[in-house]
């Protein structure tokens, strides 16, 4: 009982880091009707005539491995980009130092490599590195008692969905939160990967990235964060004879309204784009947080797990301390209090029918 205090605080922590995540081959492809895919393919064209540069991303897995992984044909080709994770995540960037494998589906993985100095660069990240699952050479042992076999001098895992294999100097990056891919399958991808390092494709990456931008140009994703309710929806959403408060708070829109168990506060969190890697990122993270609490305390306390929930979205877990739910590369999050469950189905679930109409009733 000793312990209830500082288990009480830690999830309270965990609640705010939650929160704060929130807020944070070939050229050929078919682009959709009319002169947008005309200027693609004229993009294209061009970009096939330049030499390949020998640090392209997008020159070390071919489209059928990737396509194998994520289950799905590509809607595009593989284009260049940044970081996989955070706000401008699989935005187009000319020579950016990312590949961005999309399915028609959008789920989708990342890869990236350092050719030189990667011992230094991974040792920098944040020291993650040193807290990250141990590996030996050419294995690598995960907290499931999972062993990962491979042609690598050392790899390791970074949270849920980021795998990181060495080879002498160099190492490759599989990130693979915005899939279901597991980690068996990113590890056969960074062996393809690694043994290529020396020997890349004939591909283009920057040659994807027009009809990558048109793709997300066509997007719904406004900055505003309540932007998918007015007054009007809320209050038609949770009932109740008092117009609700719809505000923005940051990057999360509060919801306050009255309701049989007095007044009620909802906090929601849209992410109208990365929204597979968020959800999946979340839910791992929520998991390990309580397996984490639970052996510290050698079982005598214990956070309850999340549960599946059935909606209007393909997949949703409801914790203690938060909703979290996806579709179409969409996520939102609830940090709910009282509420319950058929008023978090009714909120998400428009916000999700916006999104897909593109903003539209």
């Amino acid at each position: 009982m000793k312990r209830q205090p500082i288990v009480l605080a830690t999830v309270a922590l965990l609640s705010v880091v939650l929160s704060a995540c929130n807020k944070s081959e070939t050229a050929a492809g078919t682009a959709a009707g009319g002169s947008a895919a005309s200027a693609d393919t004229a993009t294209a064209d061009t970009q096939a005539n330049v030499a390949p540069d020998p640090r392209d991303p997008c020159r070390l897995v071919t489209t059928q491995e990737v396509e194998a992984v994520l289950g799905s044909k590509l809607i595009g080709p593989p284009y260049r980009s940044s970081n996989p994770l955070g706000d401008s995540a699989g935005w187009p960037q000319d020579d950016g130092s990312v590949c961005w494998y999309v399915g028609k589906d959008n789920r989708n993985l990342t890869v990236q490599a350092d050719w030189e100095n990667a011992g230094a660069i991974s040792a920098g990240i944040s020291g993650q590195l040193a807290k990250a699952e141990g590996a030996s050479k050419g294995m690598l042992k995960l907290q499931d008692g999972t062993e990962l076999v491979g042609d690598w001098d050392e790899a390791k895992m970074r949270g849920c969905c980021t795998l990181q294999a060495m080879l002498g100097d160099a190492s490759v990056e599989i990130e693979f939160g915005g899939s279901l891919a597991t980690v068996e399958q990113a590890g056969e991808l960074a062996n393809k990967a690694l043994a290529r390092l020396t020997q890349p494709l004939a591909v283009n990456g920057n040659a994807g990235n027009a009809a990558a931008q048109t793709r997300e140009d066509a997007r719904y994703a406004p900055k505003a964060p309540c932007a998918y309710w007015t007054v009007a929806d809320a209050q038609r959403l949770l009932g109740g004879d008092q117009a609700p408060s719809v505000e923005t708070s940051g990057q999360d829109c509060h919801f306050t309204f009255s309701g049989p168990r007095g007044r009620s506060l909802m906090v929601v969190t849209v992410t109208p784009r990365n929204g597979y890697r968020t959800f999946r990122s979340e839910n791992a993270t929520y998991a390990g947080f309580a397996r984490s609490i639970s052996a510290d305390n050698e079982g005598s306390v214990t956070l309850k797990a999340a549960k599946l929930v059935e909606g209007p979205w393909e997949a949703a877990e409801q914790g203690p301390i938060q909703f979290n739910a996806v579709r179409h590369d969409a996520a939102i999050a609830v940090r709910h209090g009282n509420v319950g469950i058929d008023k978090i189905r009714a909120i998400v679930g428009h916000a999700f029918d916006r999104i897909d109409a593109g903003g539209g009733k």
